[in-house]
């Protein structure tokens, strides 16, 4: 983690000393253990949608044999009636957070973190061969809302989170009862930052397109390096639903899917509750070549946020796909960091090329037409 020192410049440039923010901090490699749940029903066209984690047909036929009821009521066979928290959500929305649901517990989506440059997708692809289903991307960096575009044009899925600097720097502590005063100095800036944010969802939303939100990342039980993170957690639930409401109503994004972007030490008492969370997550940064499951950390992830896919929303090191087989470690998708972080140490070439050949992971090549 590369807390020490590191600040973000405003203006949309990238933070100095660790690219888009640094890694922010170390929330310890868990080890894992037993888990596992019943896995989602049968997918529509790309990978992903049989049971047992075999391929699903190709072209956009309906996929798979189907397969058990899902969580939030996903029924076998492809049919869908999970509705995004977004009011007034587009069709592209609901279609993206369908499919999220259809793949959970059959595979789990590859996720890039970029840092103001193609250099992690290029890494992946000249290494593999292939790209990742998402690409993740910082506000503080400039080219992100053009990038998401291009990528969600060639099939992918964009995530979008803020090393947001409200009171000084991400890491600067800010009184968060301020920053949720209206019409204080400090709650001006934090809106001026969301207006920032909804850009890049504006832009998308140009294309026809829906992404992820990954703001306030890395808060939870002990996690205190960002400043949303050094508060209680019913002011961090208040702090993240000001934020949806003002992205959604007042701002009119529809093209949302919220996600609780939790550190490695996730809790029920940040979770916003229902009608304002499409998926949990949480985070950590295993020991350089650690490919564990982190079964542990997901099961305590599902207690924090039961009934939705949990996403393994930022990594180090990823997980091996034949261990989260075989433990039953359902991850929704894993997001490795930027610059050096799919390189070895922490994934070695031969564990890259592993990962993205795969039949459990869904690469950009195996997604379905979500336009």
């Amino acid at each position: 983690g590369a807390t020490g020192g590191t600040t973000v410049n405003t203006g949309g440039a990238t933070p100095a000393g660790g690219g888009t923010g640094g890694r922010g901090g170390a929330t310890g490699g868990t080890t894992g253990n037993t888990g596992g749940a019943t896995p989602a029903g049968g997918g529509t066209g790309g990978r992903g949608g049989a049971t047992g984690g075999t391929t699903a047909n190709t072209g956009g036929a309906t996929g798979g044999a189907g397969g058990t009821t899902g969580l939030g009521g996903q029924p076998a066979g492809g049919s869908c009636n999970v509705e995004p928290v977004t009011p007034n959500a587009t069709a592209q929305t609901r279609k993206v957070l369908c499919y999220l649901y259809e793949i959970y517990g059959n595979h789990i989506l590859s996720a890039q973190e970029e840092n103001n440059d193609d250099n992690g997708i290029n890494y992946v692809f000249q290494t593999t061969g292939k790209k990742p289903a998402i690409r993740a991307f910082d506000m503080n960096n400039s080219k992100a809302p053009s990038q998401c575009v291009e990528h969600w044009n060639n099939g992918g899925l964009c995530m979008f989170g803020y090393h947001m600097g409200v009171g000084g720097s991400y890491s600067t502590k800010t009184d968060i009862e301020q920053v949720l005063t209206e019409g204080s100095s400090l709650n001006t800036t934090f809106k001026s930052r969301l207006d920032t944010f909804a850009g890049a969802f504006q832009t998308l939303a140009a294309a026809n397109g829906a992404g992820i939100v990954r703001l306030f990342h890395e808060a939870g039980k002990g996690c205190t390096w960002f400043w949303w993170g050094m508060g209680t957690a019913d002011q961090y639930v208040r702090l993240y639903k000001y934020a949806f409401n003002y992205l959604t109503a007042t701002k009119g994004l529809k093209n949302t899917i919220w996600m609780v972007p939790l550190c490695g030490s996730p809790d029920a008492t940040y979770n916003p509750g229902k009608g304002y969370v499409d998926l949990g997550g949480s985070d950590t940064y295993a020991g350089a070549g650690n490919y564990g499951p982190l079964t542990d950390q997901f099961n305590r992830t599902v207690a924090a946020f039961p009934g939705l896919p949990i996403a393994l929303h930022e990594n180090g090191p990823i997980p091996d796909p034949d261990q989260l087989k075989s433990t039953g470690t359902k991850w929704l998708l894993f997001n490795t960091w930027c610059d050096n972080f799919p390189k070895p140490p922490s994934n070695s070439v031969e564990h890259l090329k592993a990962v993205y050949s795969h039949e459990y992971v869904i690469t950009l090549d195996e997604m379905p037409n979500l336009k």
